[in-house]
C-alpha cells in the first residue's frame, strides 16, 4: 500500500474526505499533545488544547498553502493556541508544583533527577524561549521548519535559540544542575 503524504491528505480533506483527516490526526496527535503538554505541564489542559488545534486545523483547511508542509502549519497552530492559553493566565505551574513536593530520595536517580530538573528549568523560561527549545530539541524541527511554524526568519530562529539556550543554562546553574560551573 502506498502511503500518502500529508499534503495529499490535506487536498483530500478539502474535497470532503473525513477519513483523510483522521489519518492526519493519527499521524500528528501524539507529537502535538506531547509538545503542548511540555509547554503547559498539565495533561488535561494539553488534551483540551490539542483537540482545539485539530478543530481549528479542520476549520481552516481550505486556507492551507500547499507550498508549505502540513506538519509546520499544524505546529504553528499548536504553538499559537498554547501561547494564547499561557498568556491568558492558563496554568503552567502544575508540573513545577508537583515536582517541588517530591522527597529528595525519590529524585536522586541521576537520569530521573536530571529530567525533572530540566523540566523545571524549562518552566522558568519565558514562553517564547521554551517554545523554541521544545520545537528544536523535543520535536526535532529544523531551523527552516521552526521559522515557518513561528513566522520568523531562519536567522532570527538561530539567534533566539542561542539566547534561549544561554538563558536555560543560567537557570540550570542557579538550580545547582551543573555542580562544577
Amino acid at each position: 500500500m502506498n502511503r500518502k503524504d500529508d499534503n495529499e491528505l490535506v487536498y483530500e480533506v478539502t474535497r470532503g474526505s473525513i477519513s483523510s483527516f483522521e489519518v492526519l490526526i493519527e499521524r500528528h496527535q501524539k507529537t502535538i499533545f506531547n509538545m503542548v503538554n511540555k509547554m503547559v505541564g498539565d495533561v488535561e489542559t494539553a488534551k483540551d488544547i490539542t483537540q482545539d488545534v485539530f478543530v481549528t486545523a479542520f476549520e481552516k483547511m481550505g486556507r492551507f498553502n500547499f507550498n508549505y508542509r502540513f506538519f509546520s502549519w499544524i505546529y504553528r497552530i499548536a504553538v499559537n493556541k498554547t501561547l494564547n492559553h499561557i498568556k491568558s493566565g492558563g496554568s503552567t505551574e502544575t508540573l513545577k508544583e508537583s515536582l517541588a513536593g517530591l522527597p529528595d530520595e525519590l529524585t536522586e536517580n541521576g537520569d530521573e533527577r536530571n529530567r525533572k530538573m530540566l523540566h523545571l528549568g524549562l518552566r522558568d523560561l519565558q514562553a517564547d524561549q521554551r517554545v523554541l527549545l521544545l520545537l528544536k530539541y523535543y520535536c526535532g524541527l529544523s531551523y527552516e521548519e521552526i521559522a515557518q511554524a513561528l513566522n520568523l526568519s531562519e536567522k532570527k530562529v538561530k539567534s533566539r535559540l542561542f539566547t534561549s539556550r544561554e538563558q536555560l543554562h543560567k537557570i540550570m546553574i542557579g538550580k545547582g544542575f551543573f555542580e562544577n560551573d
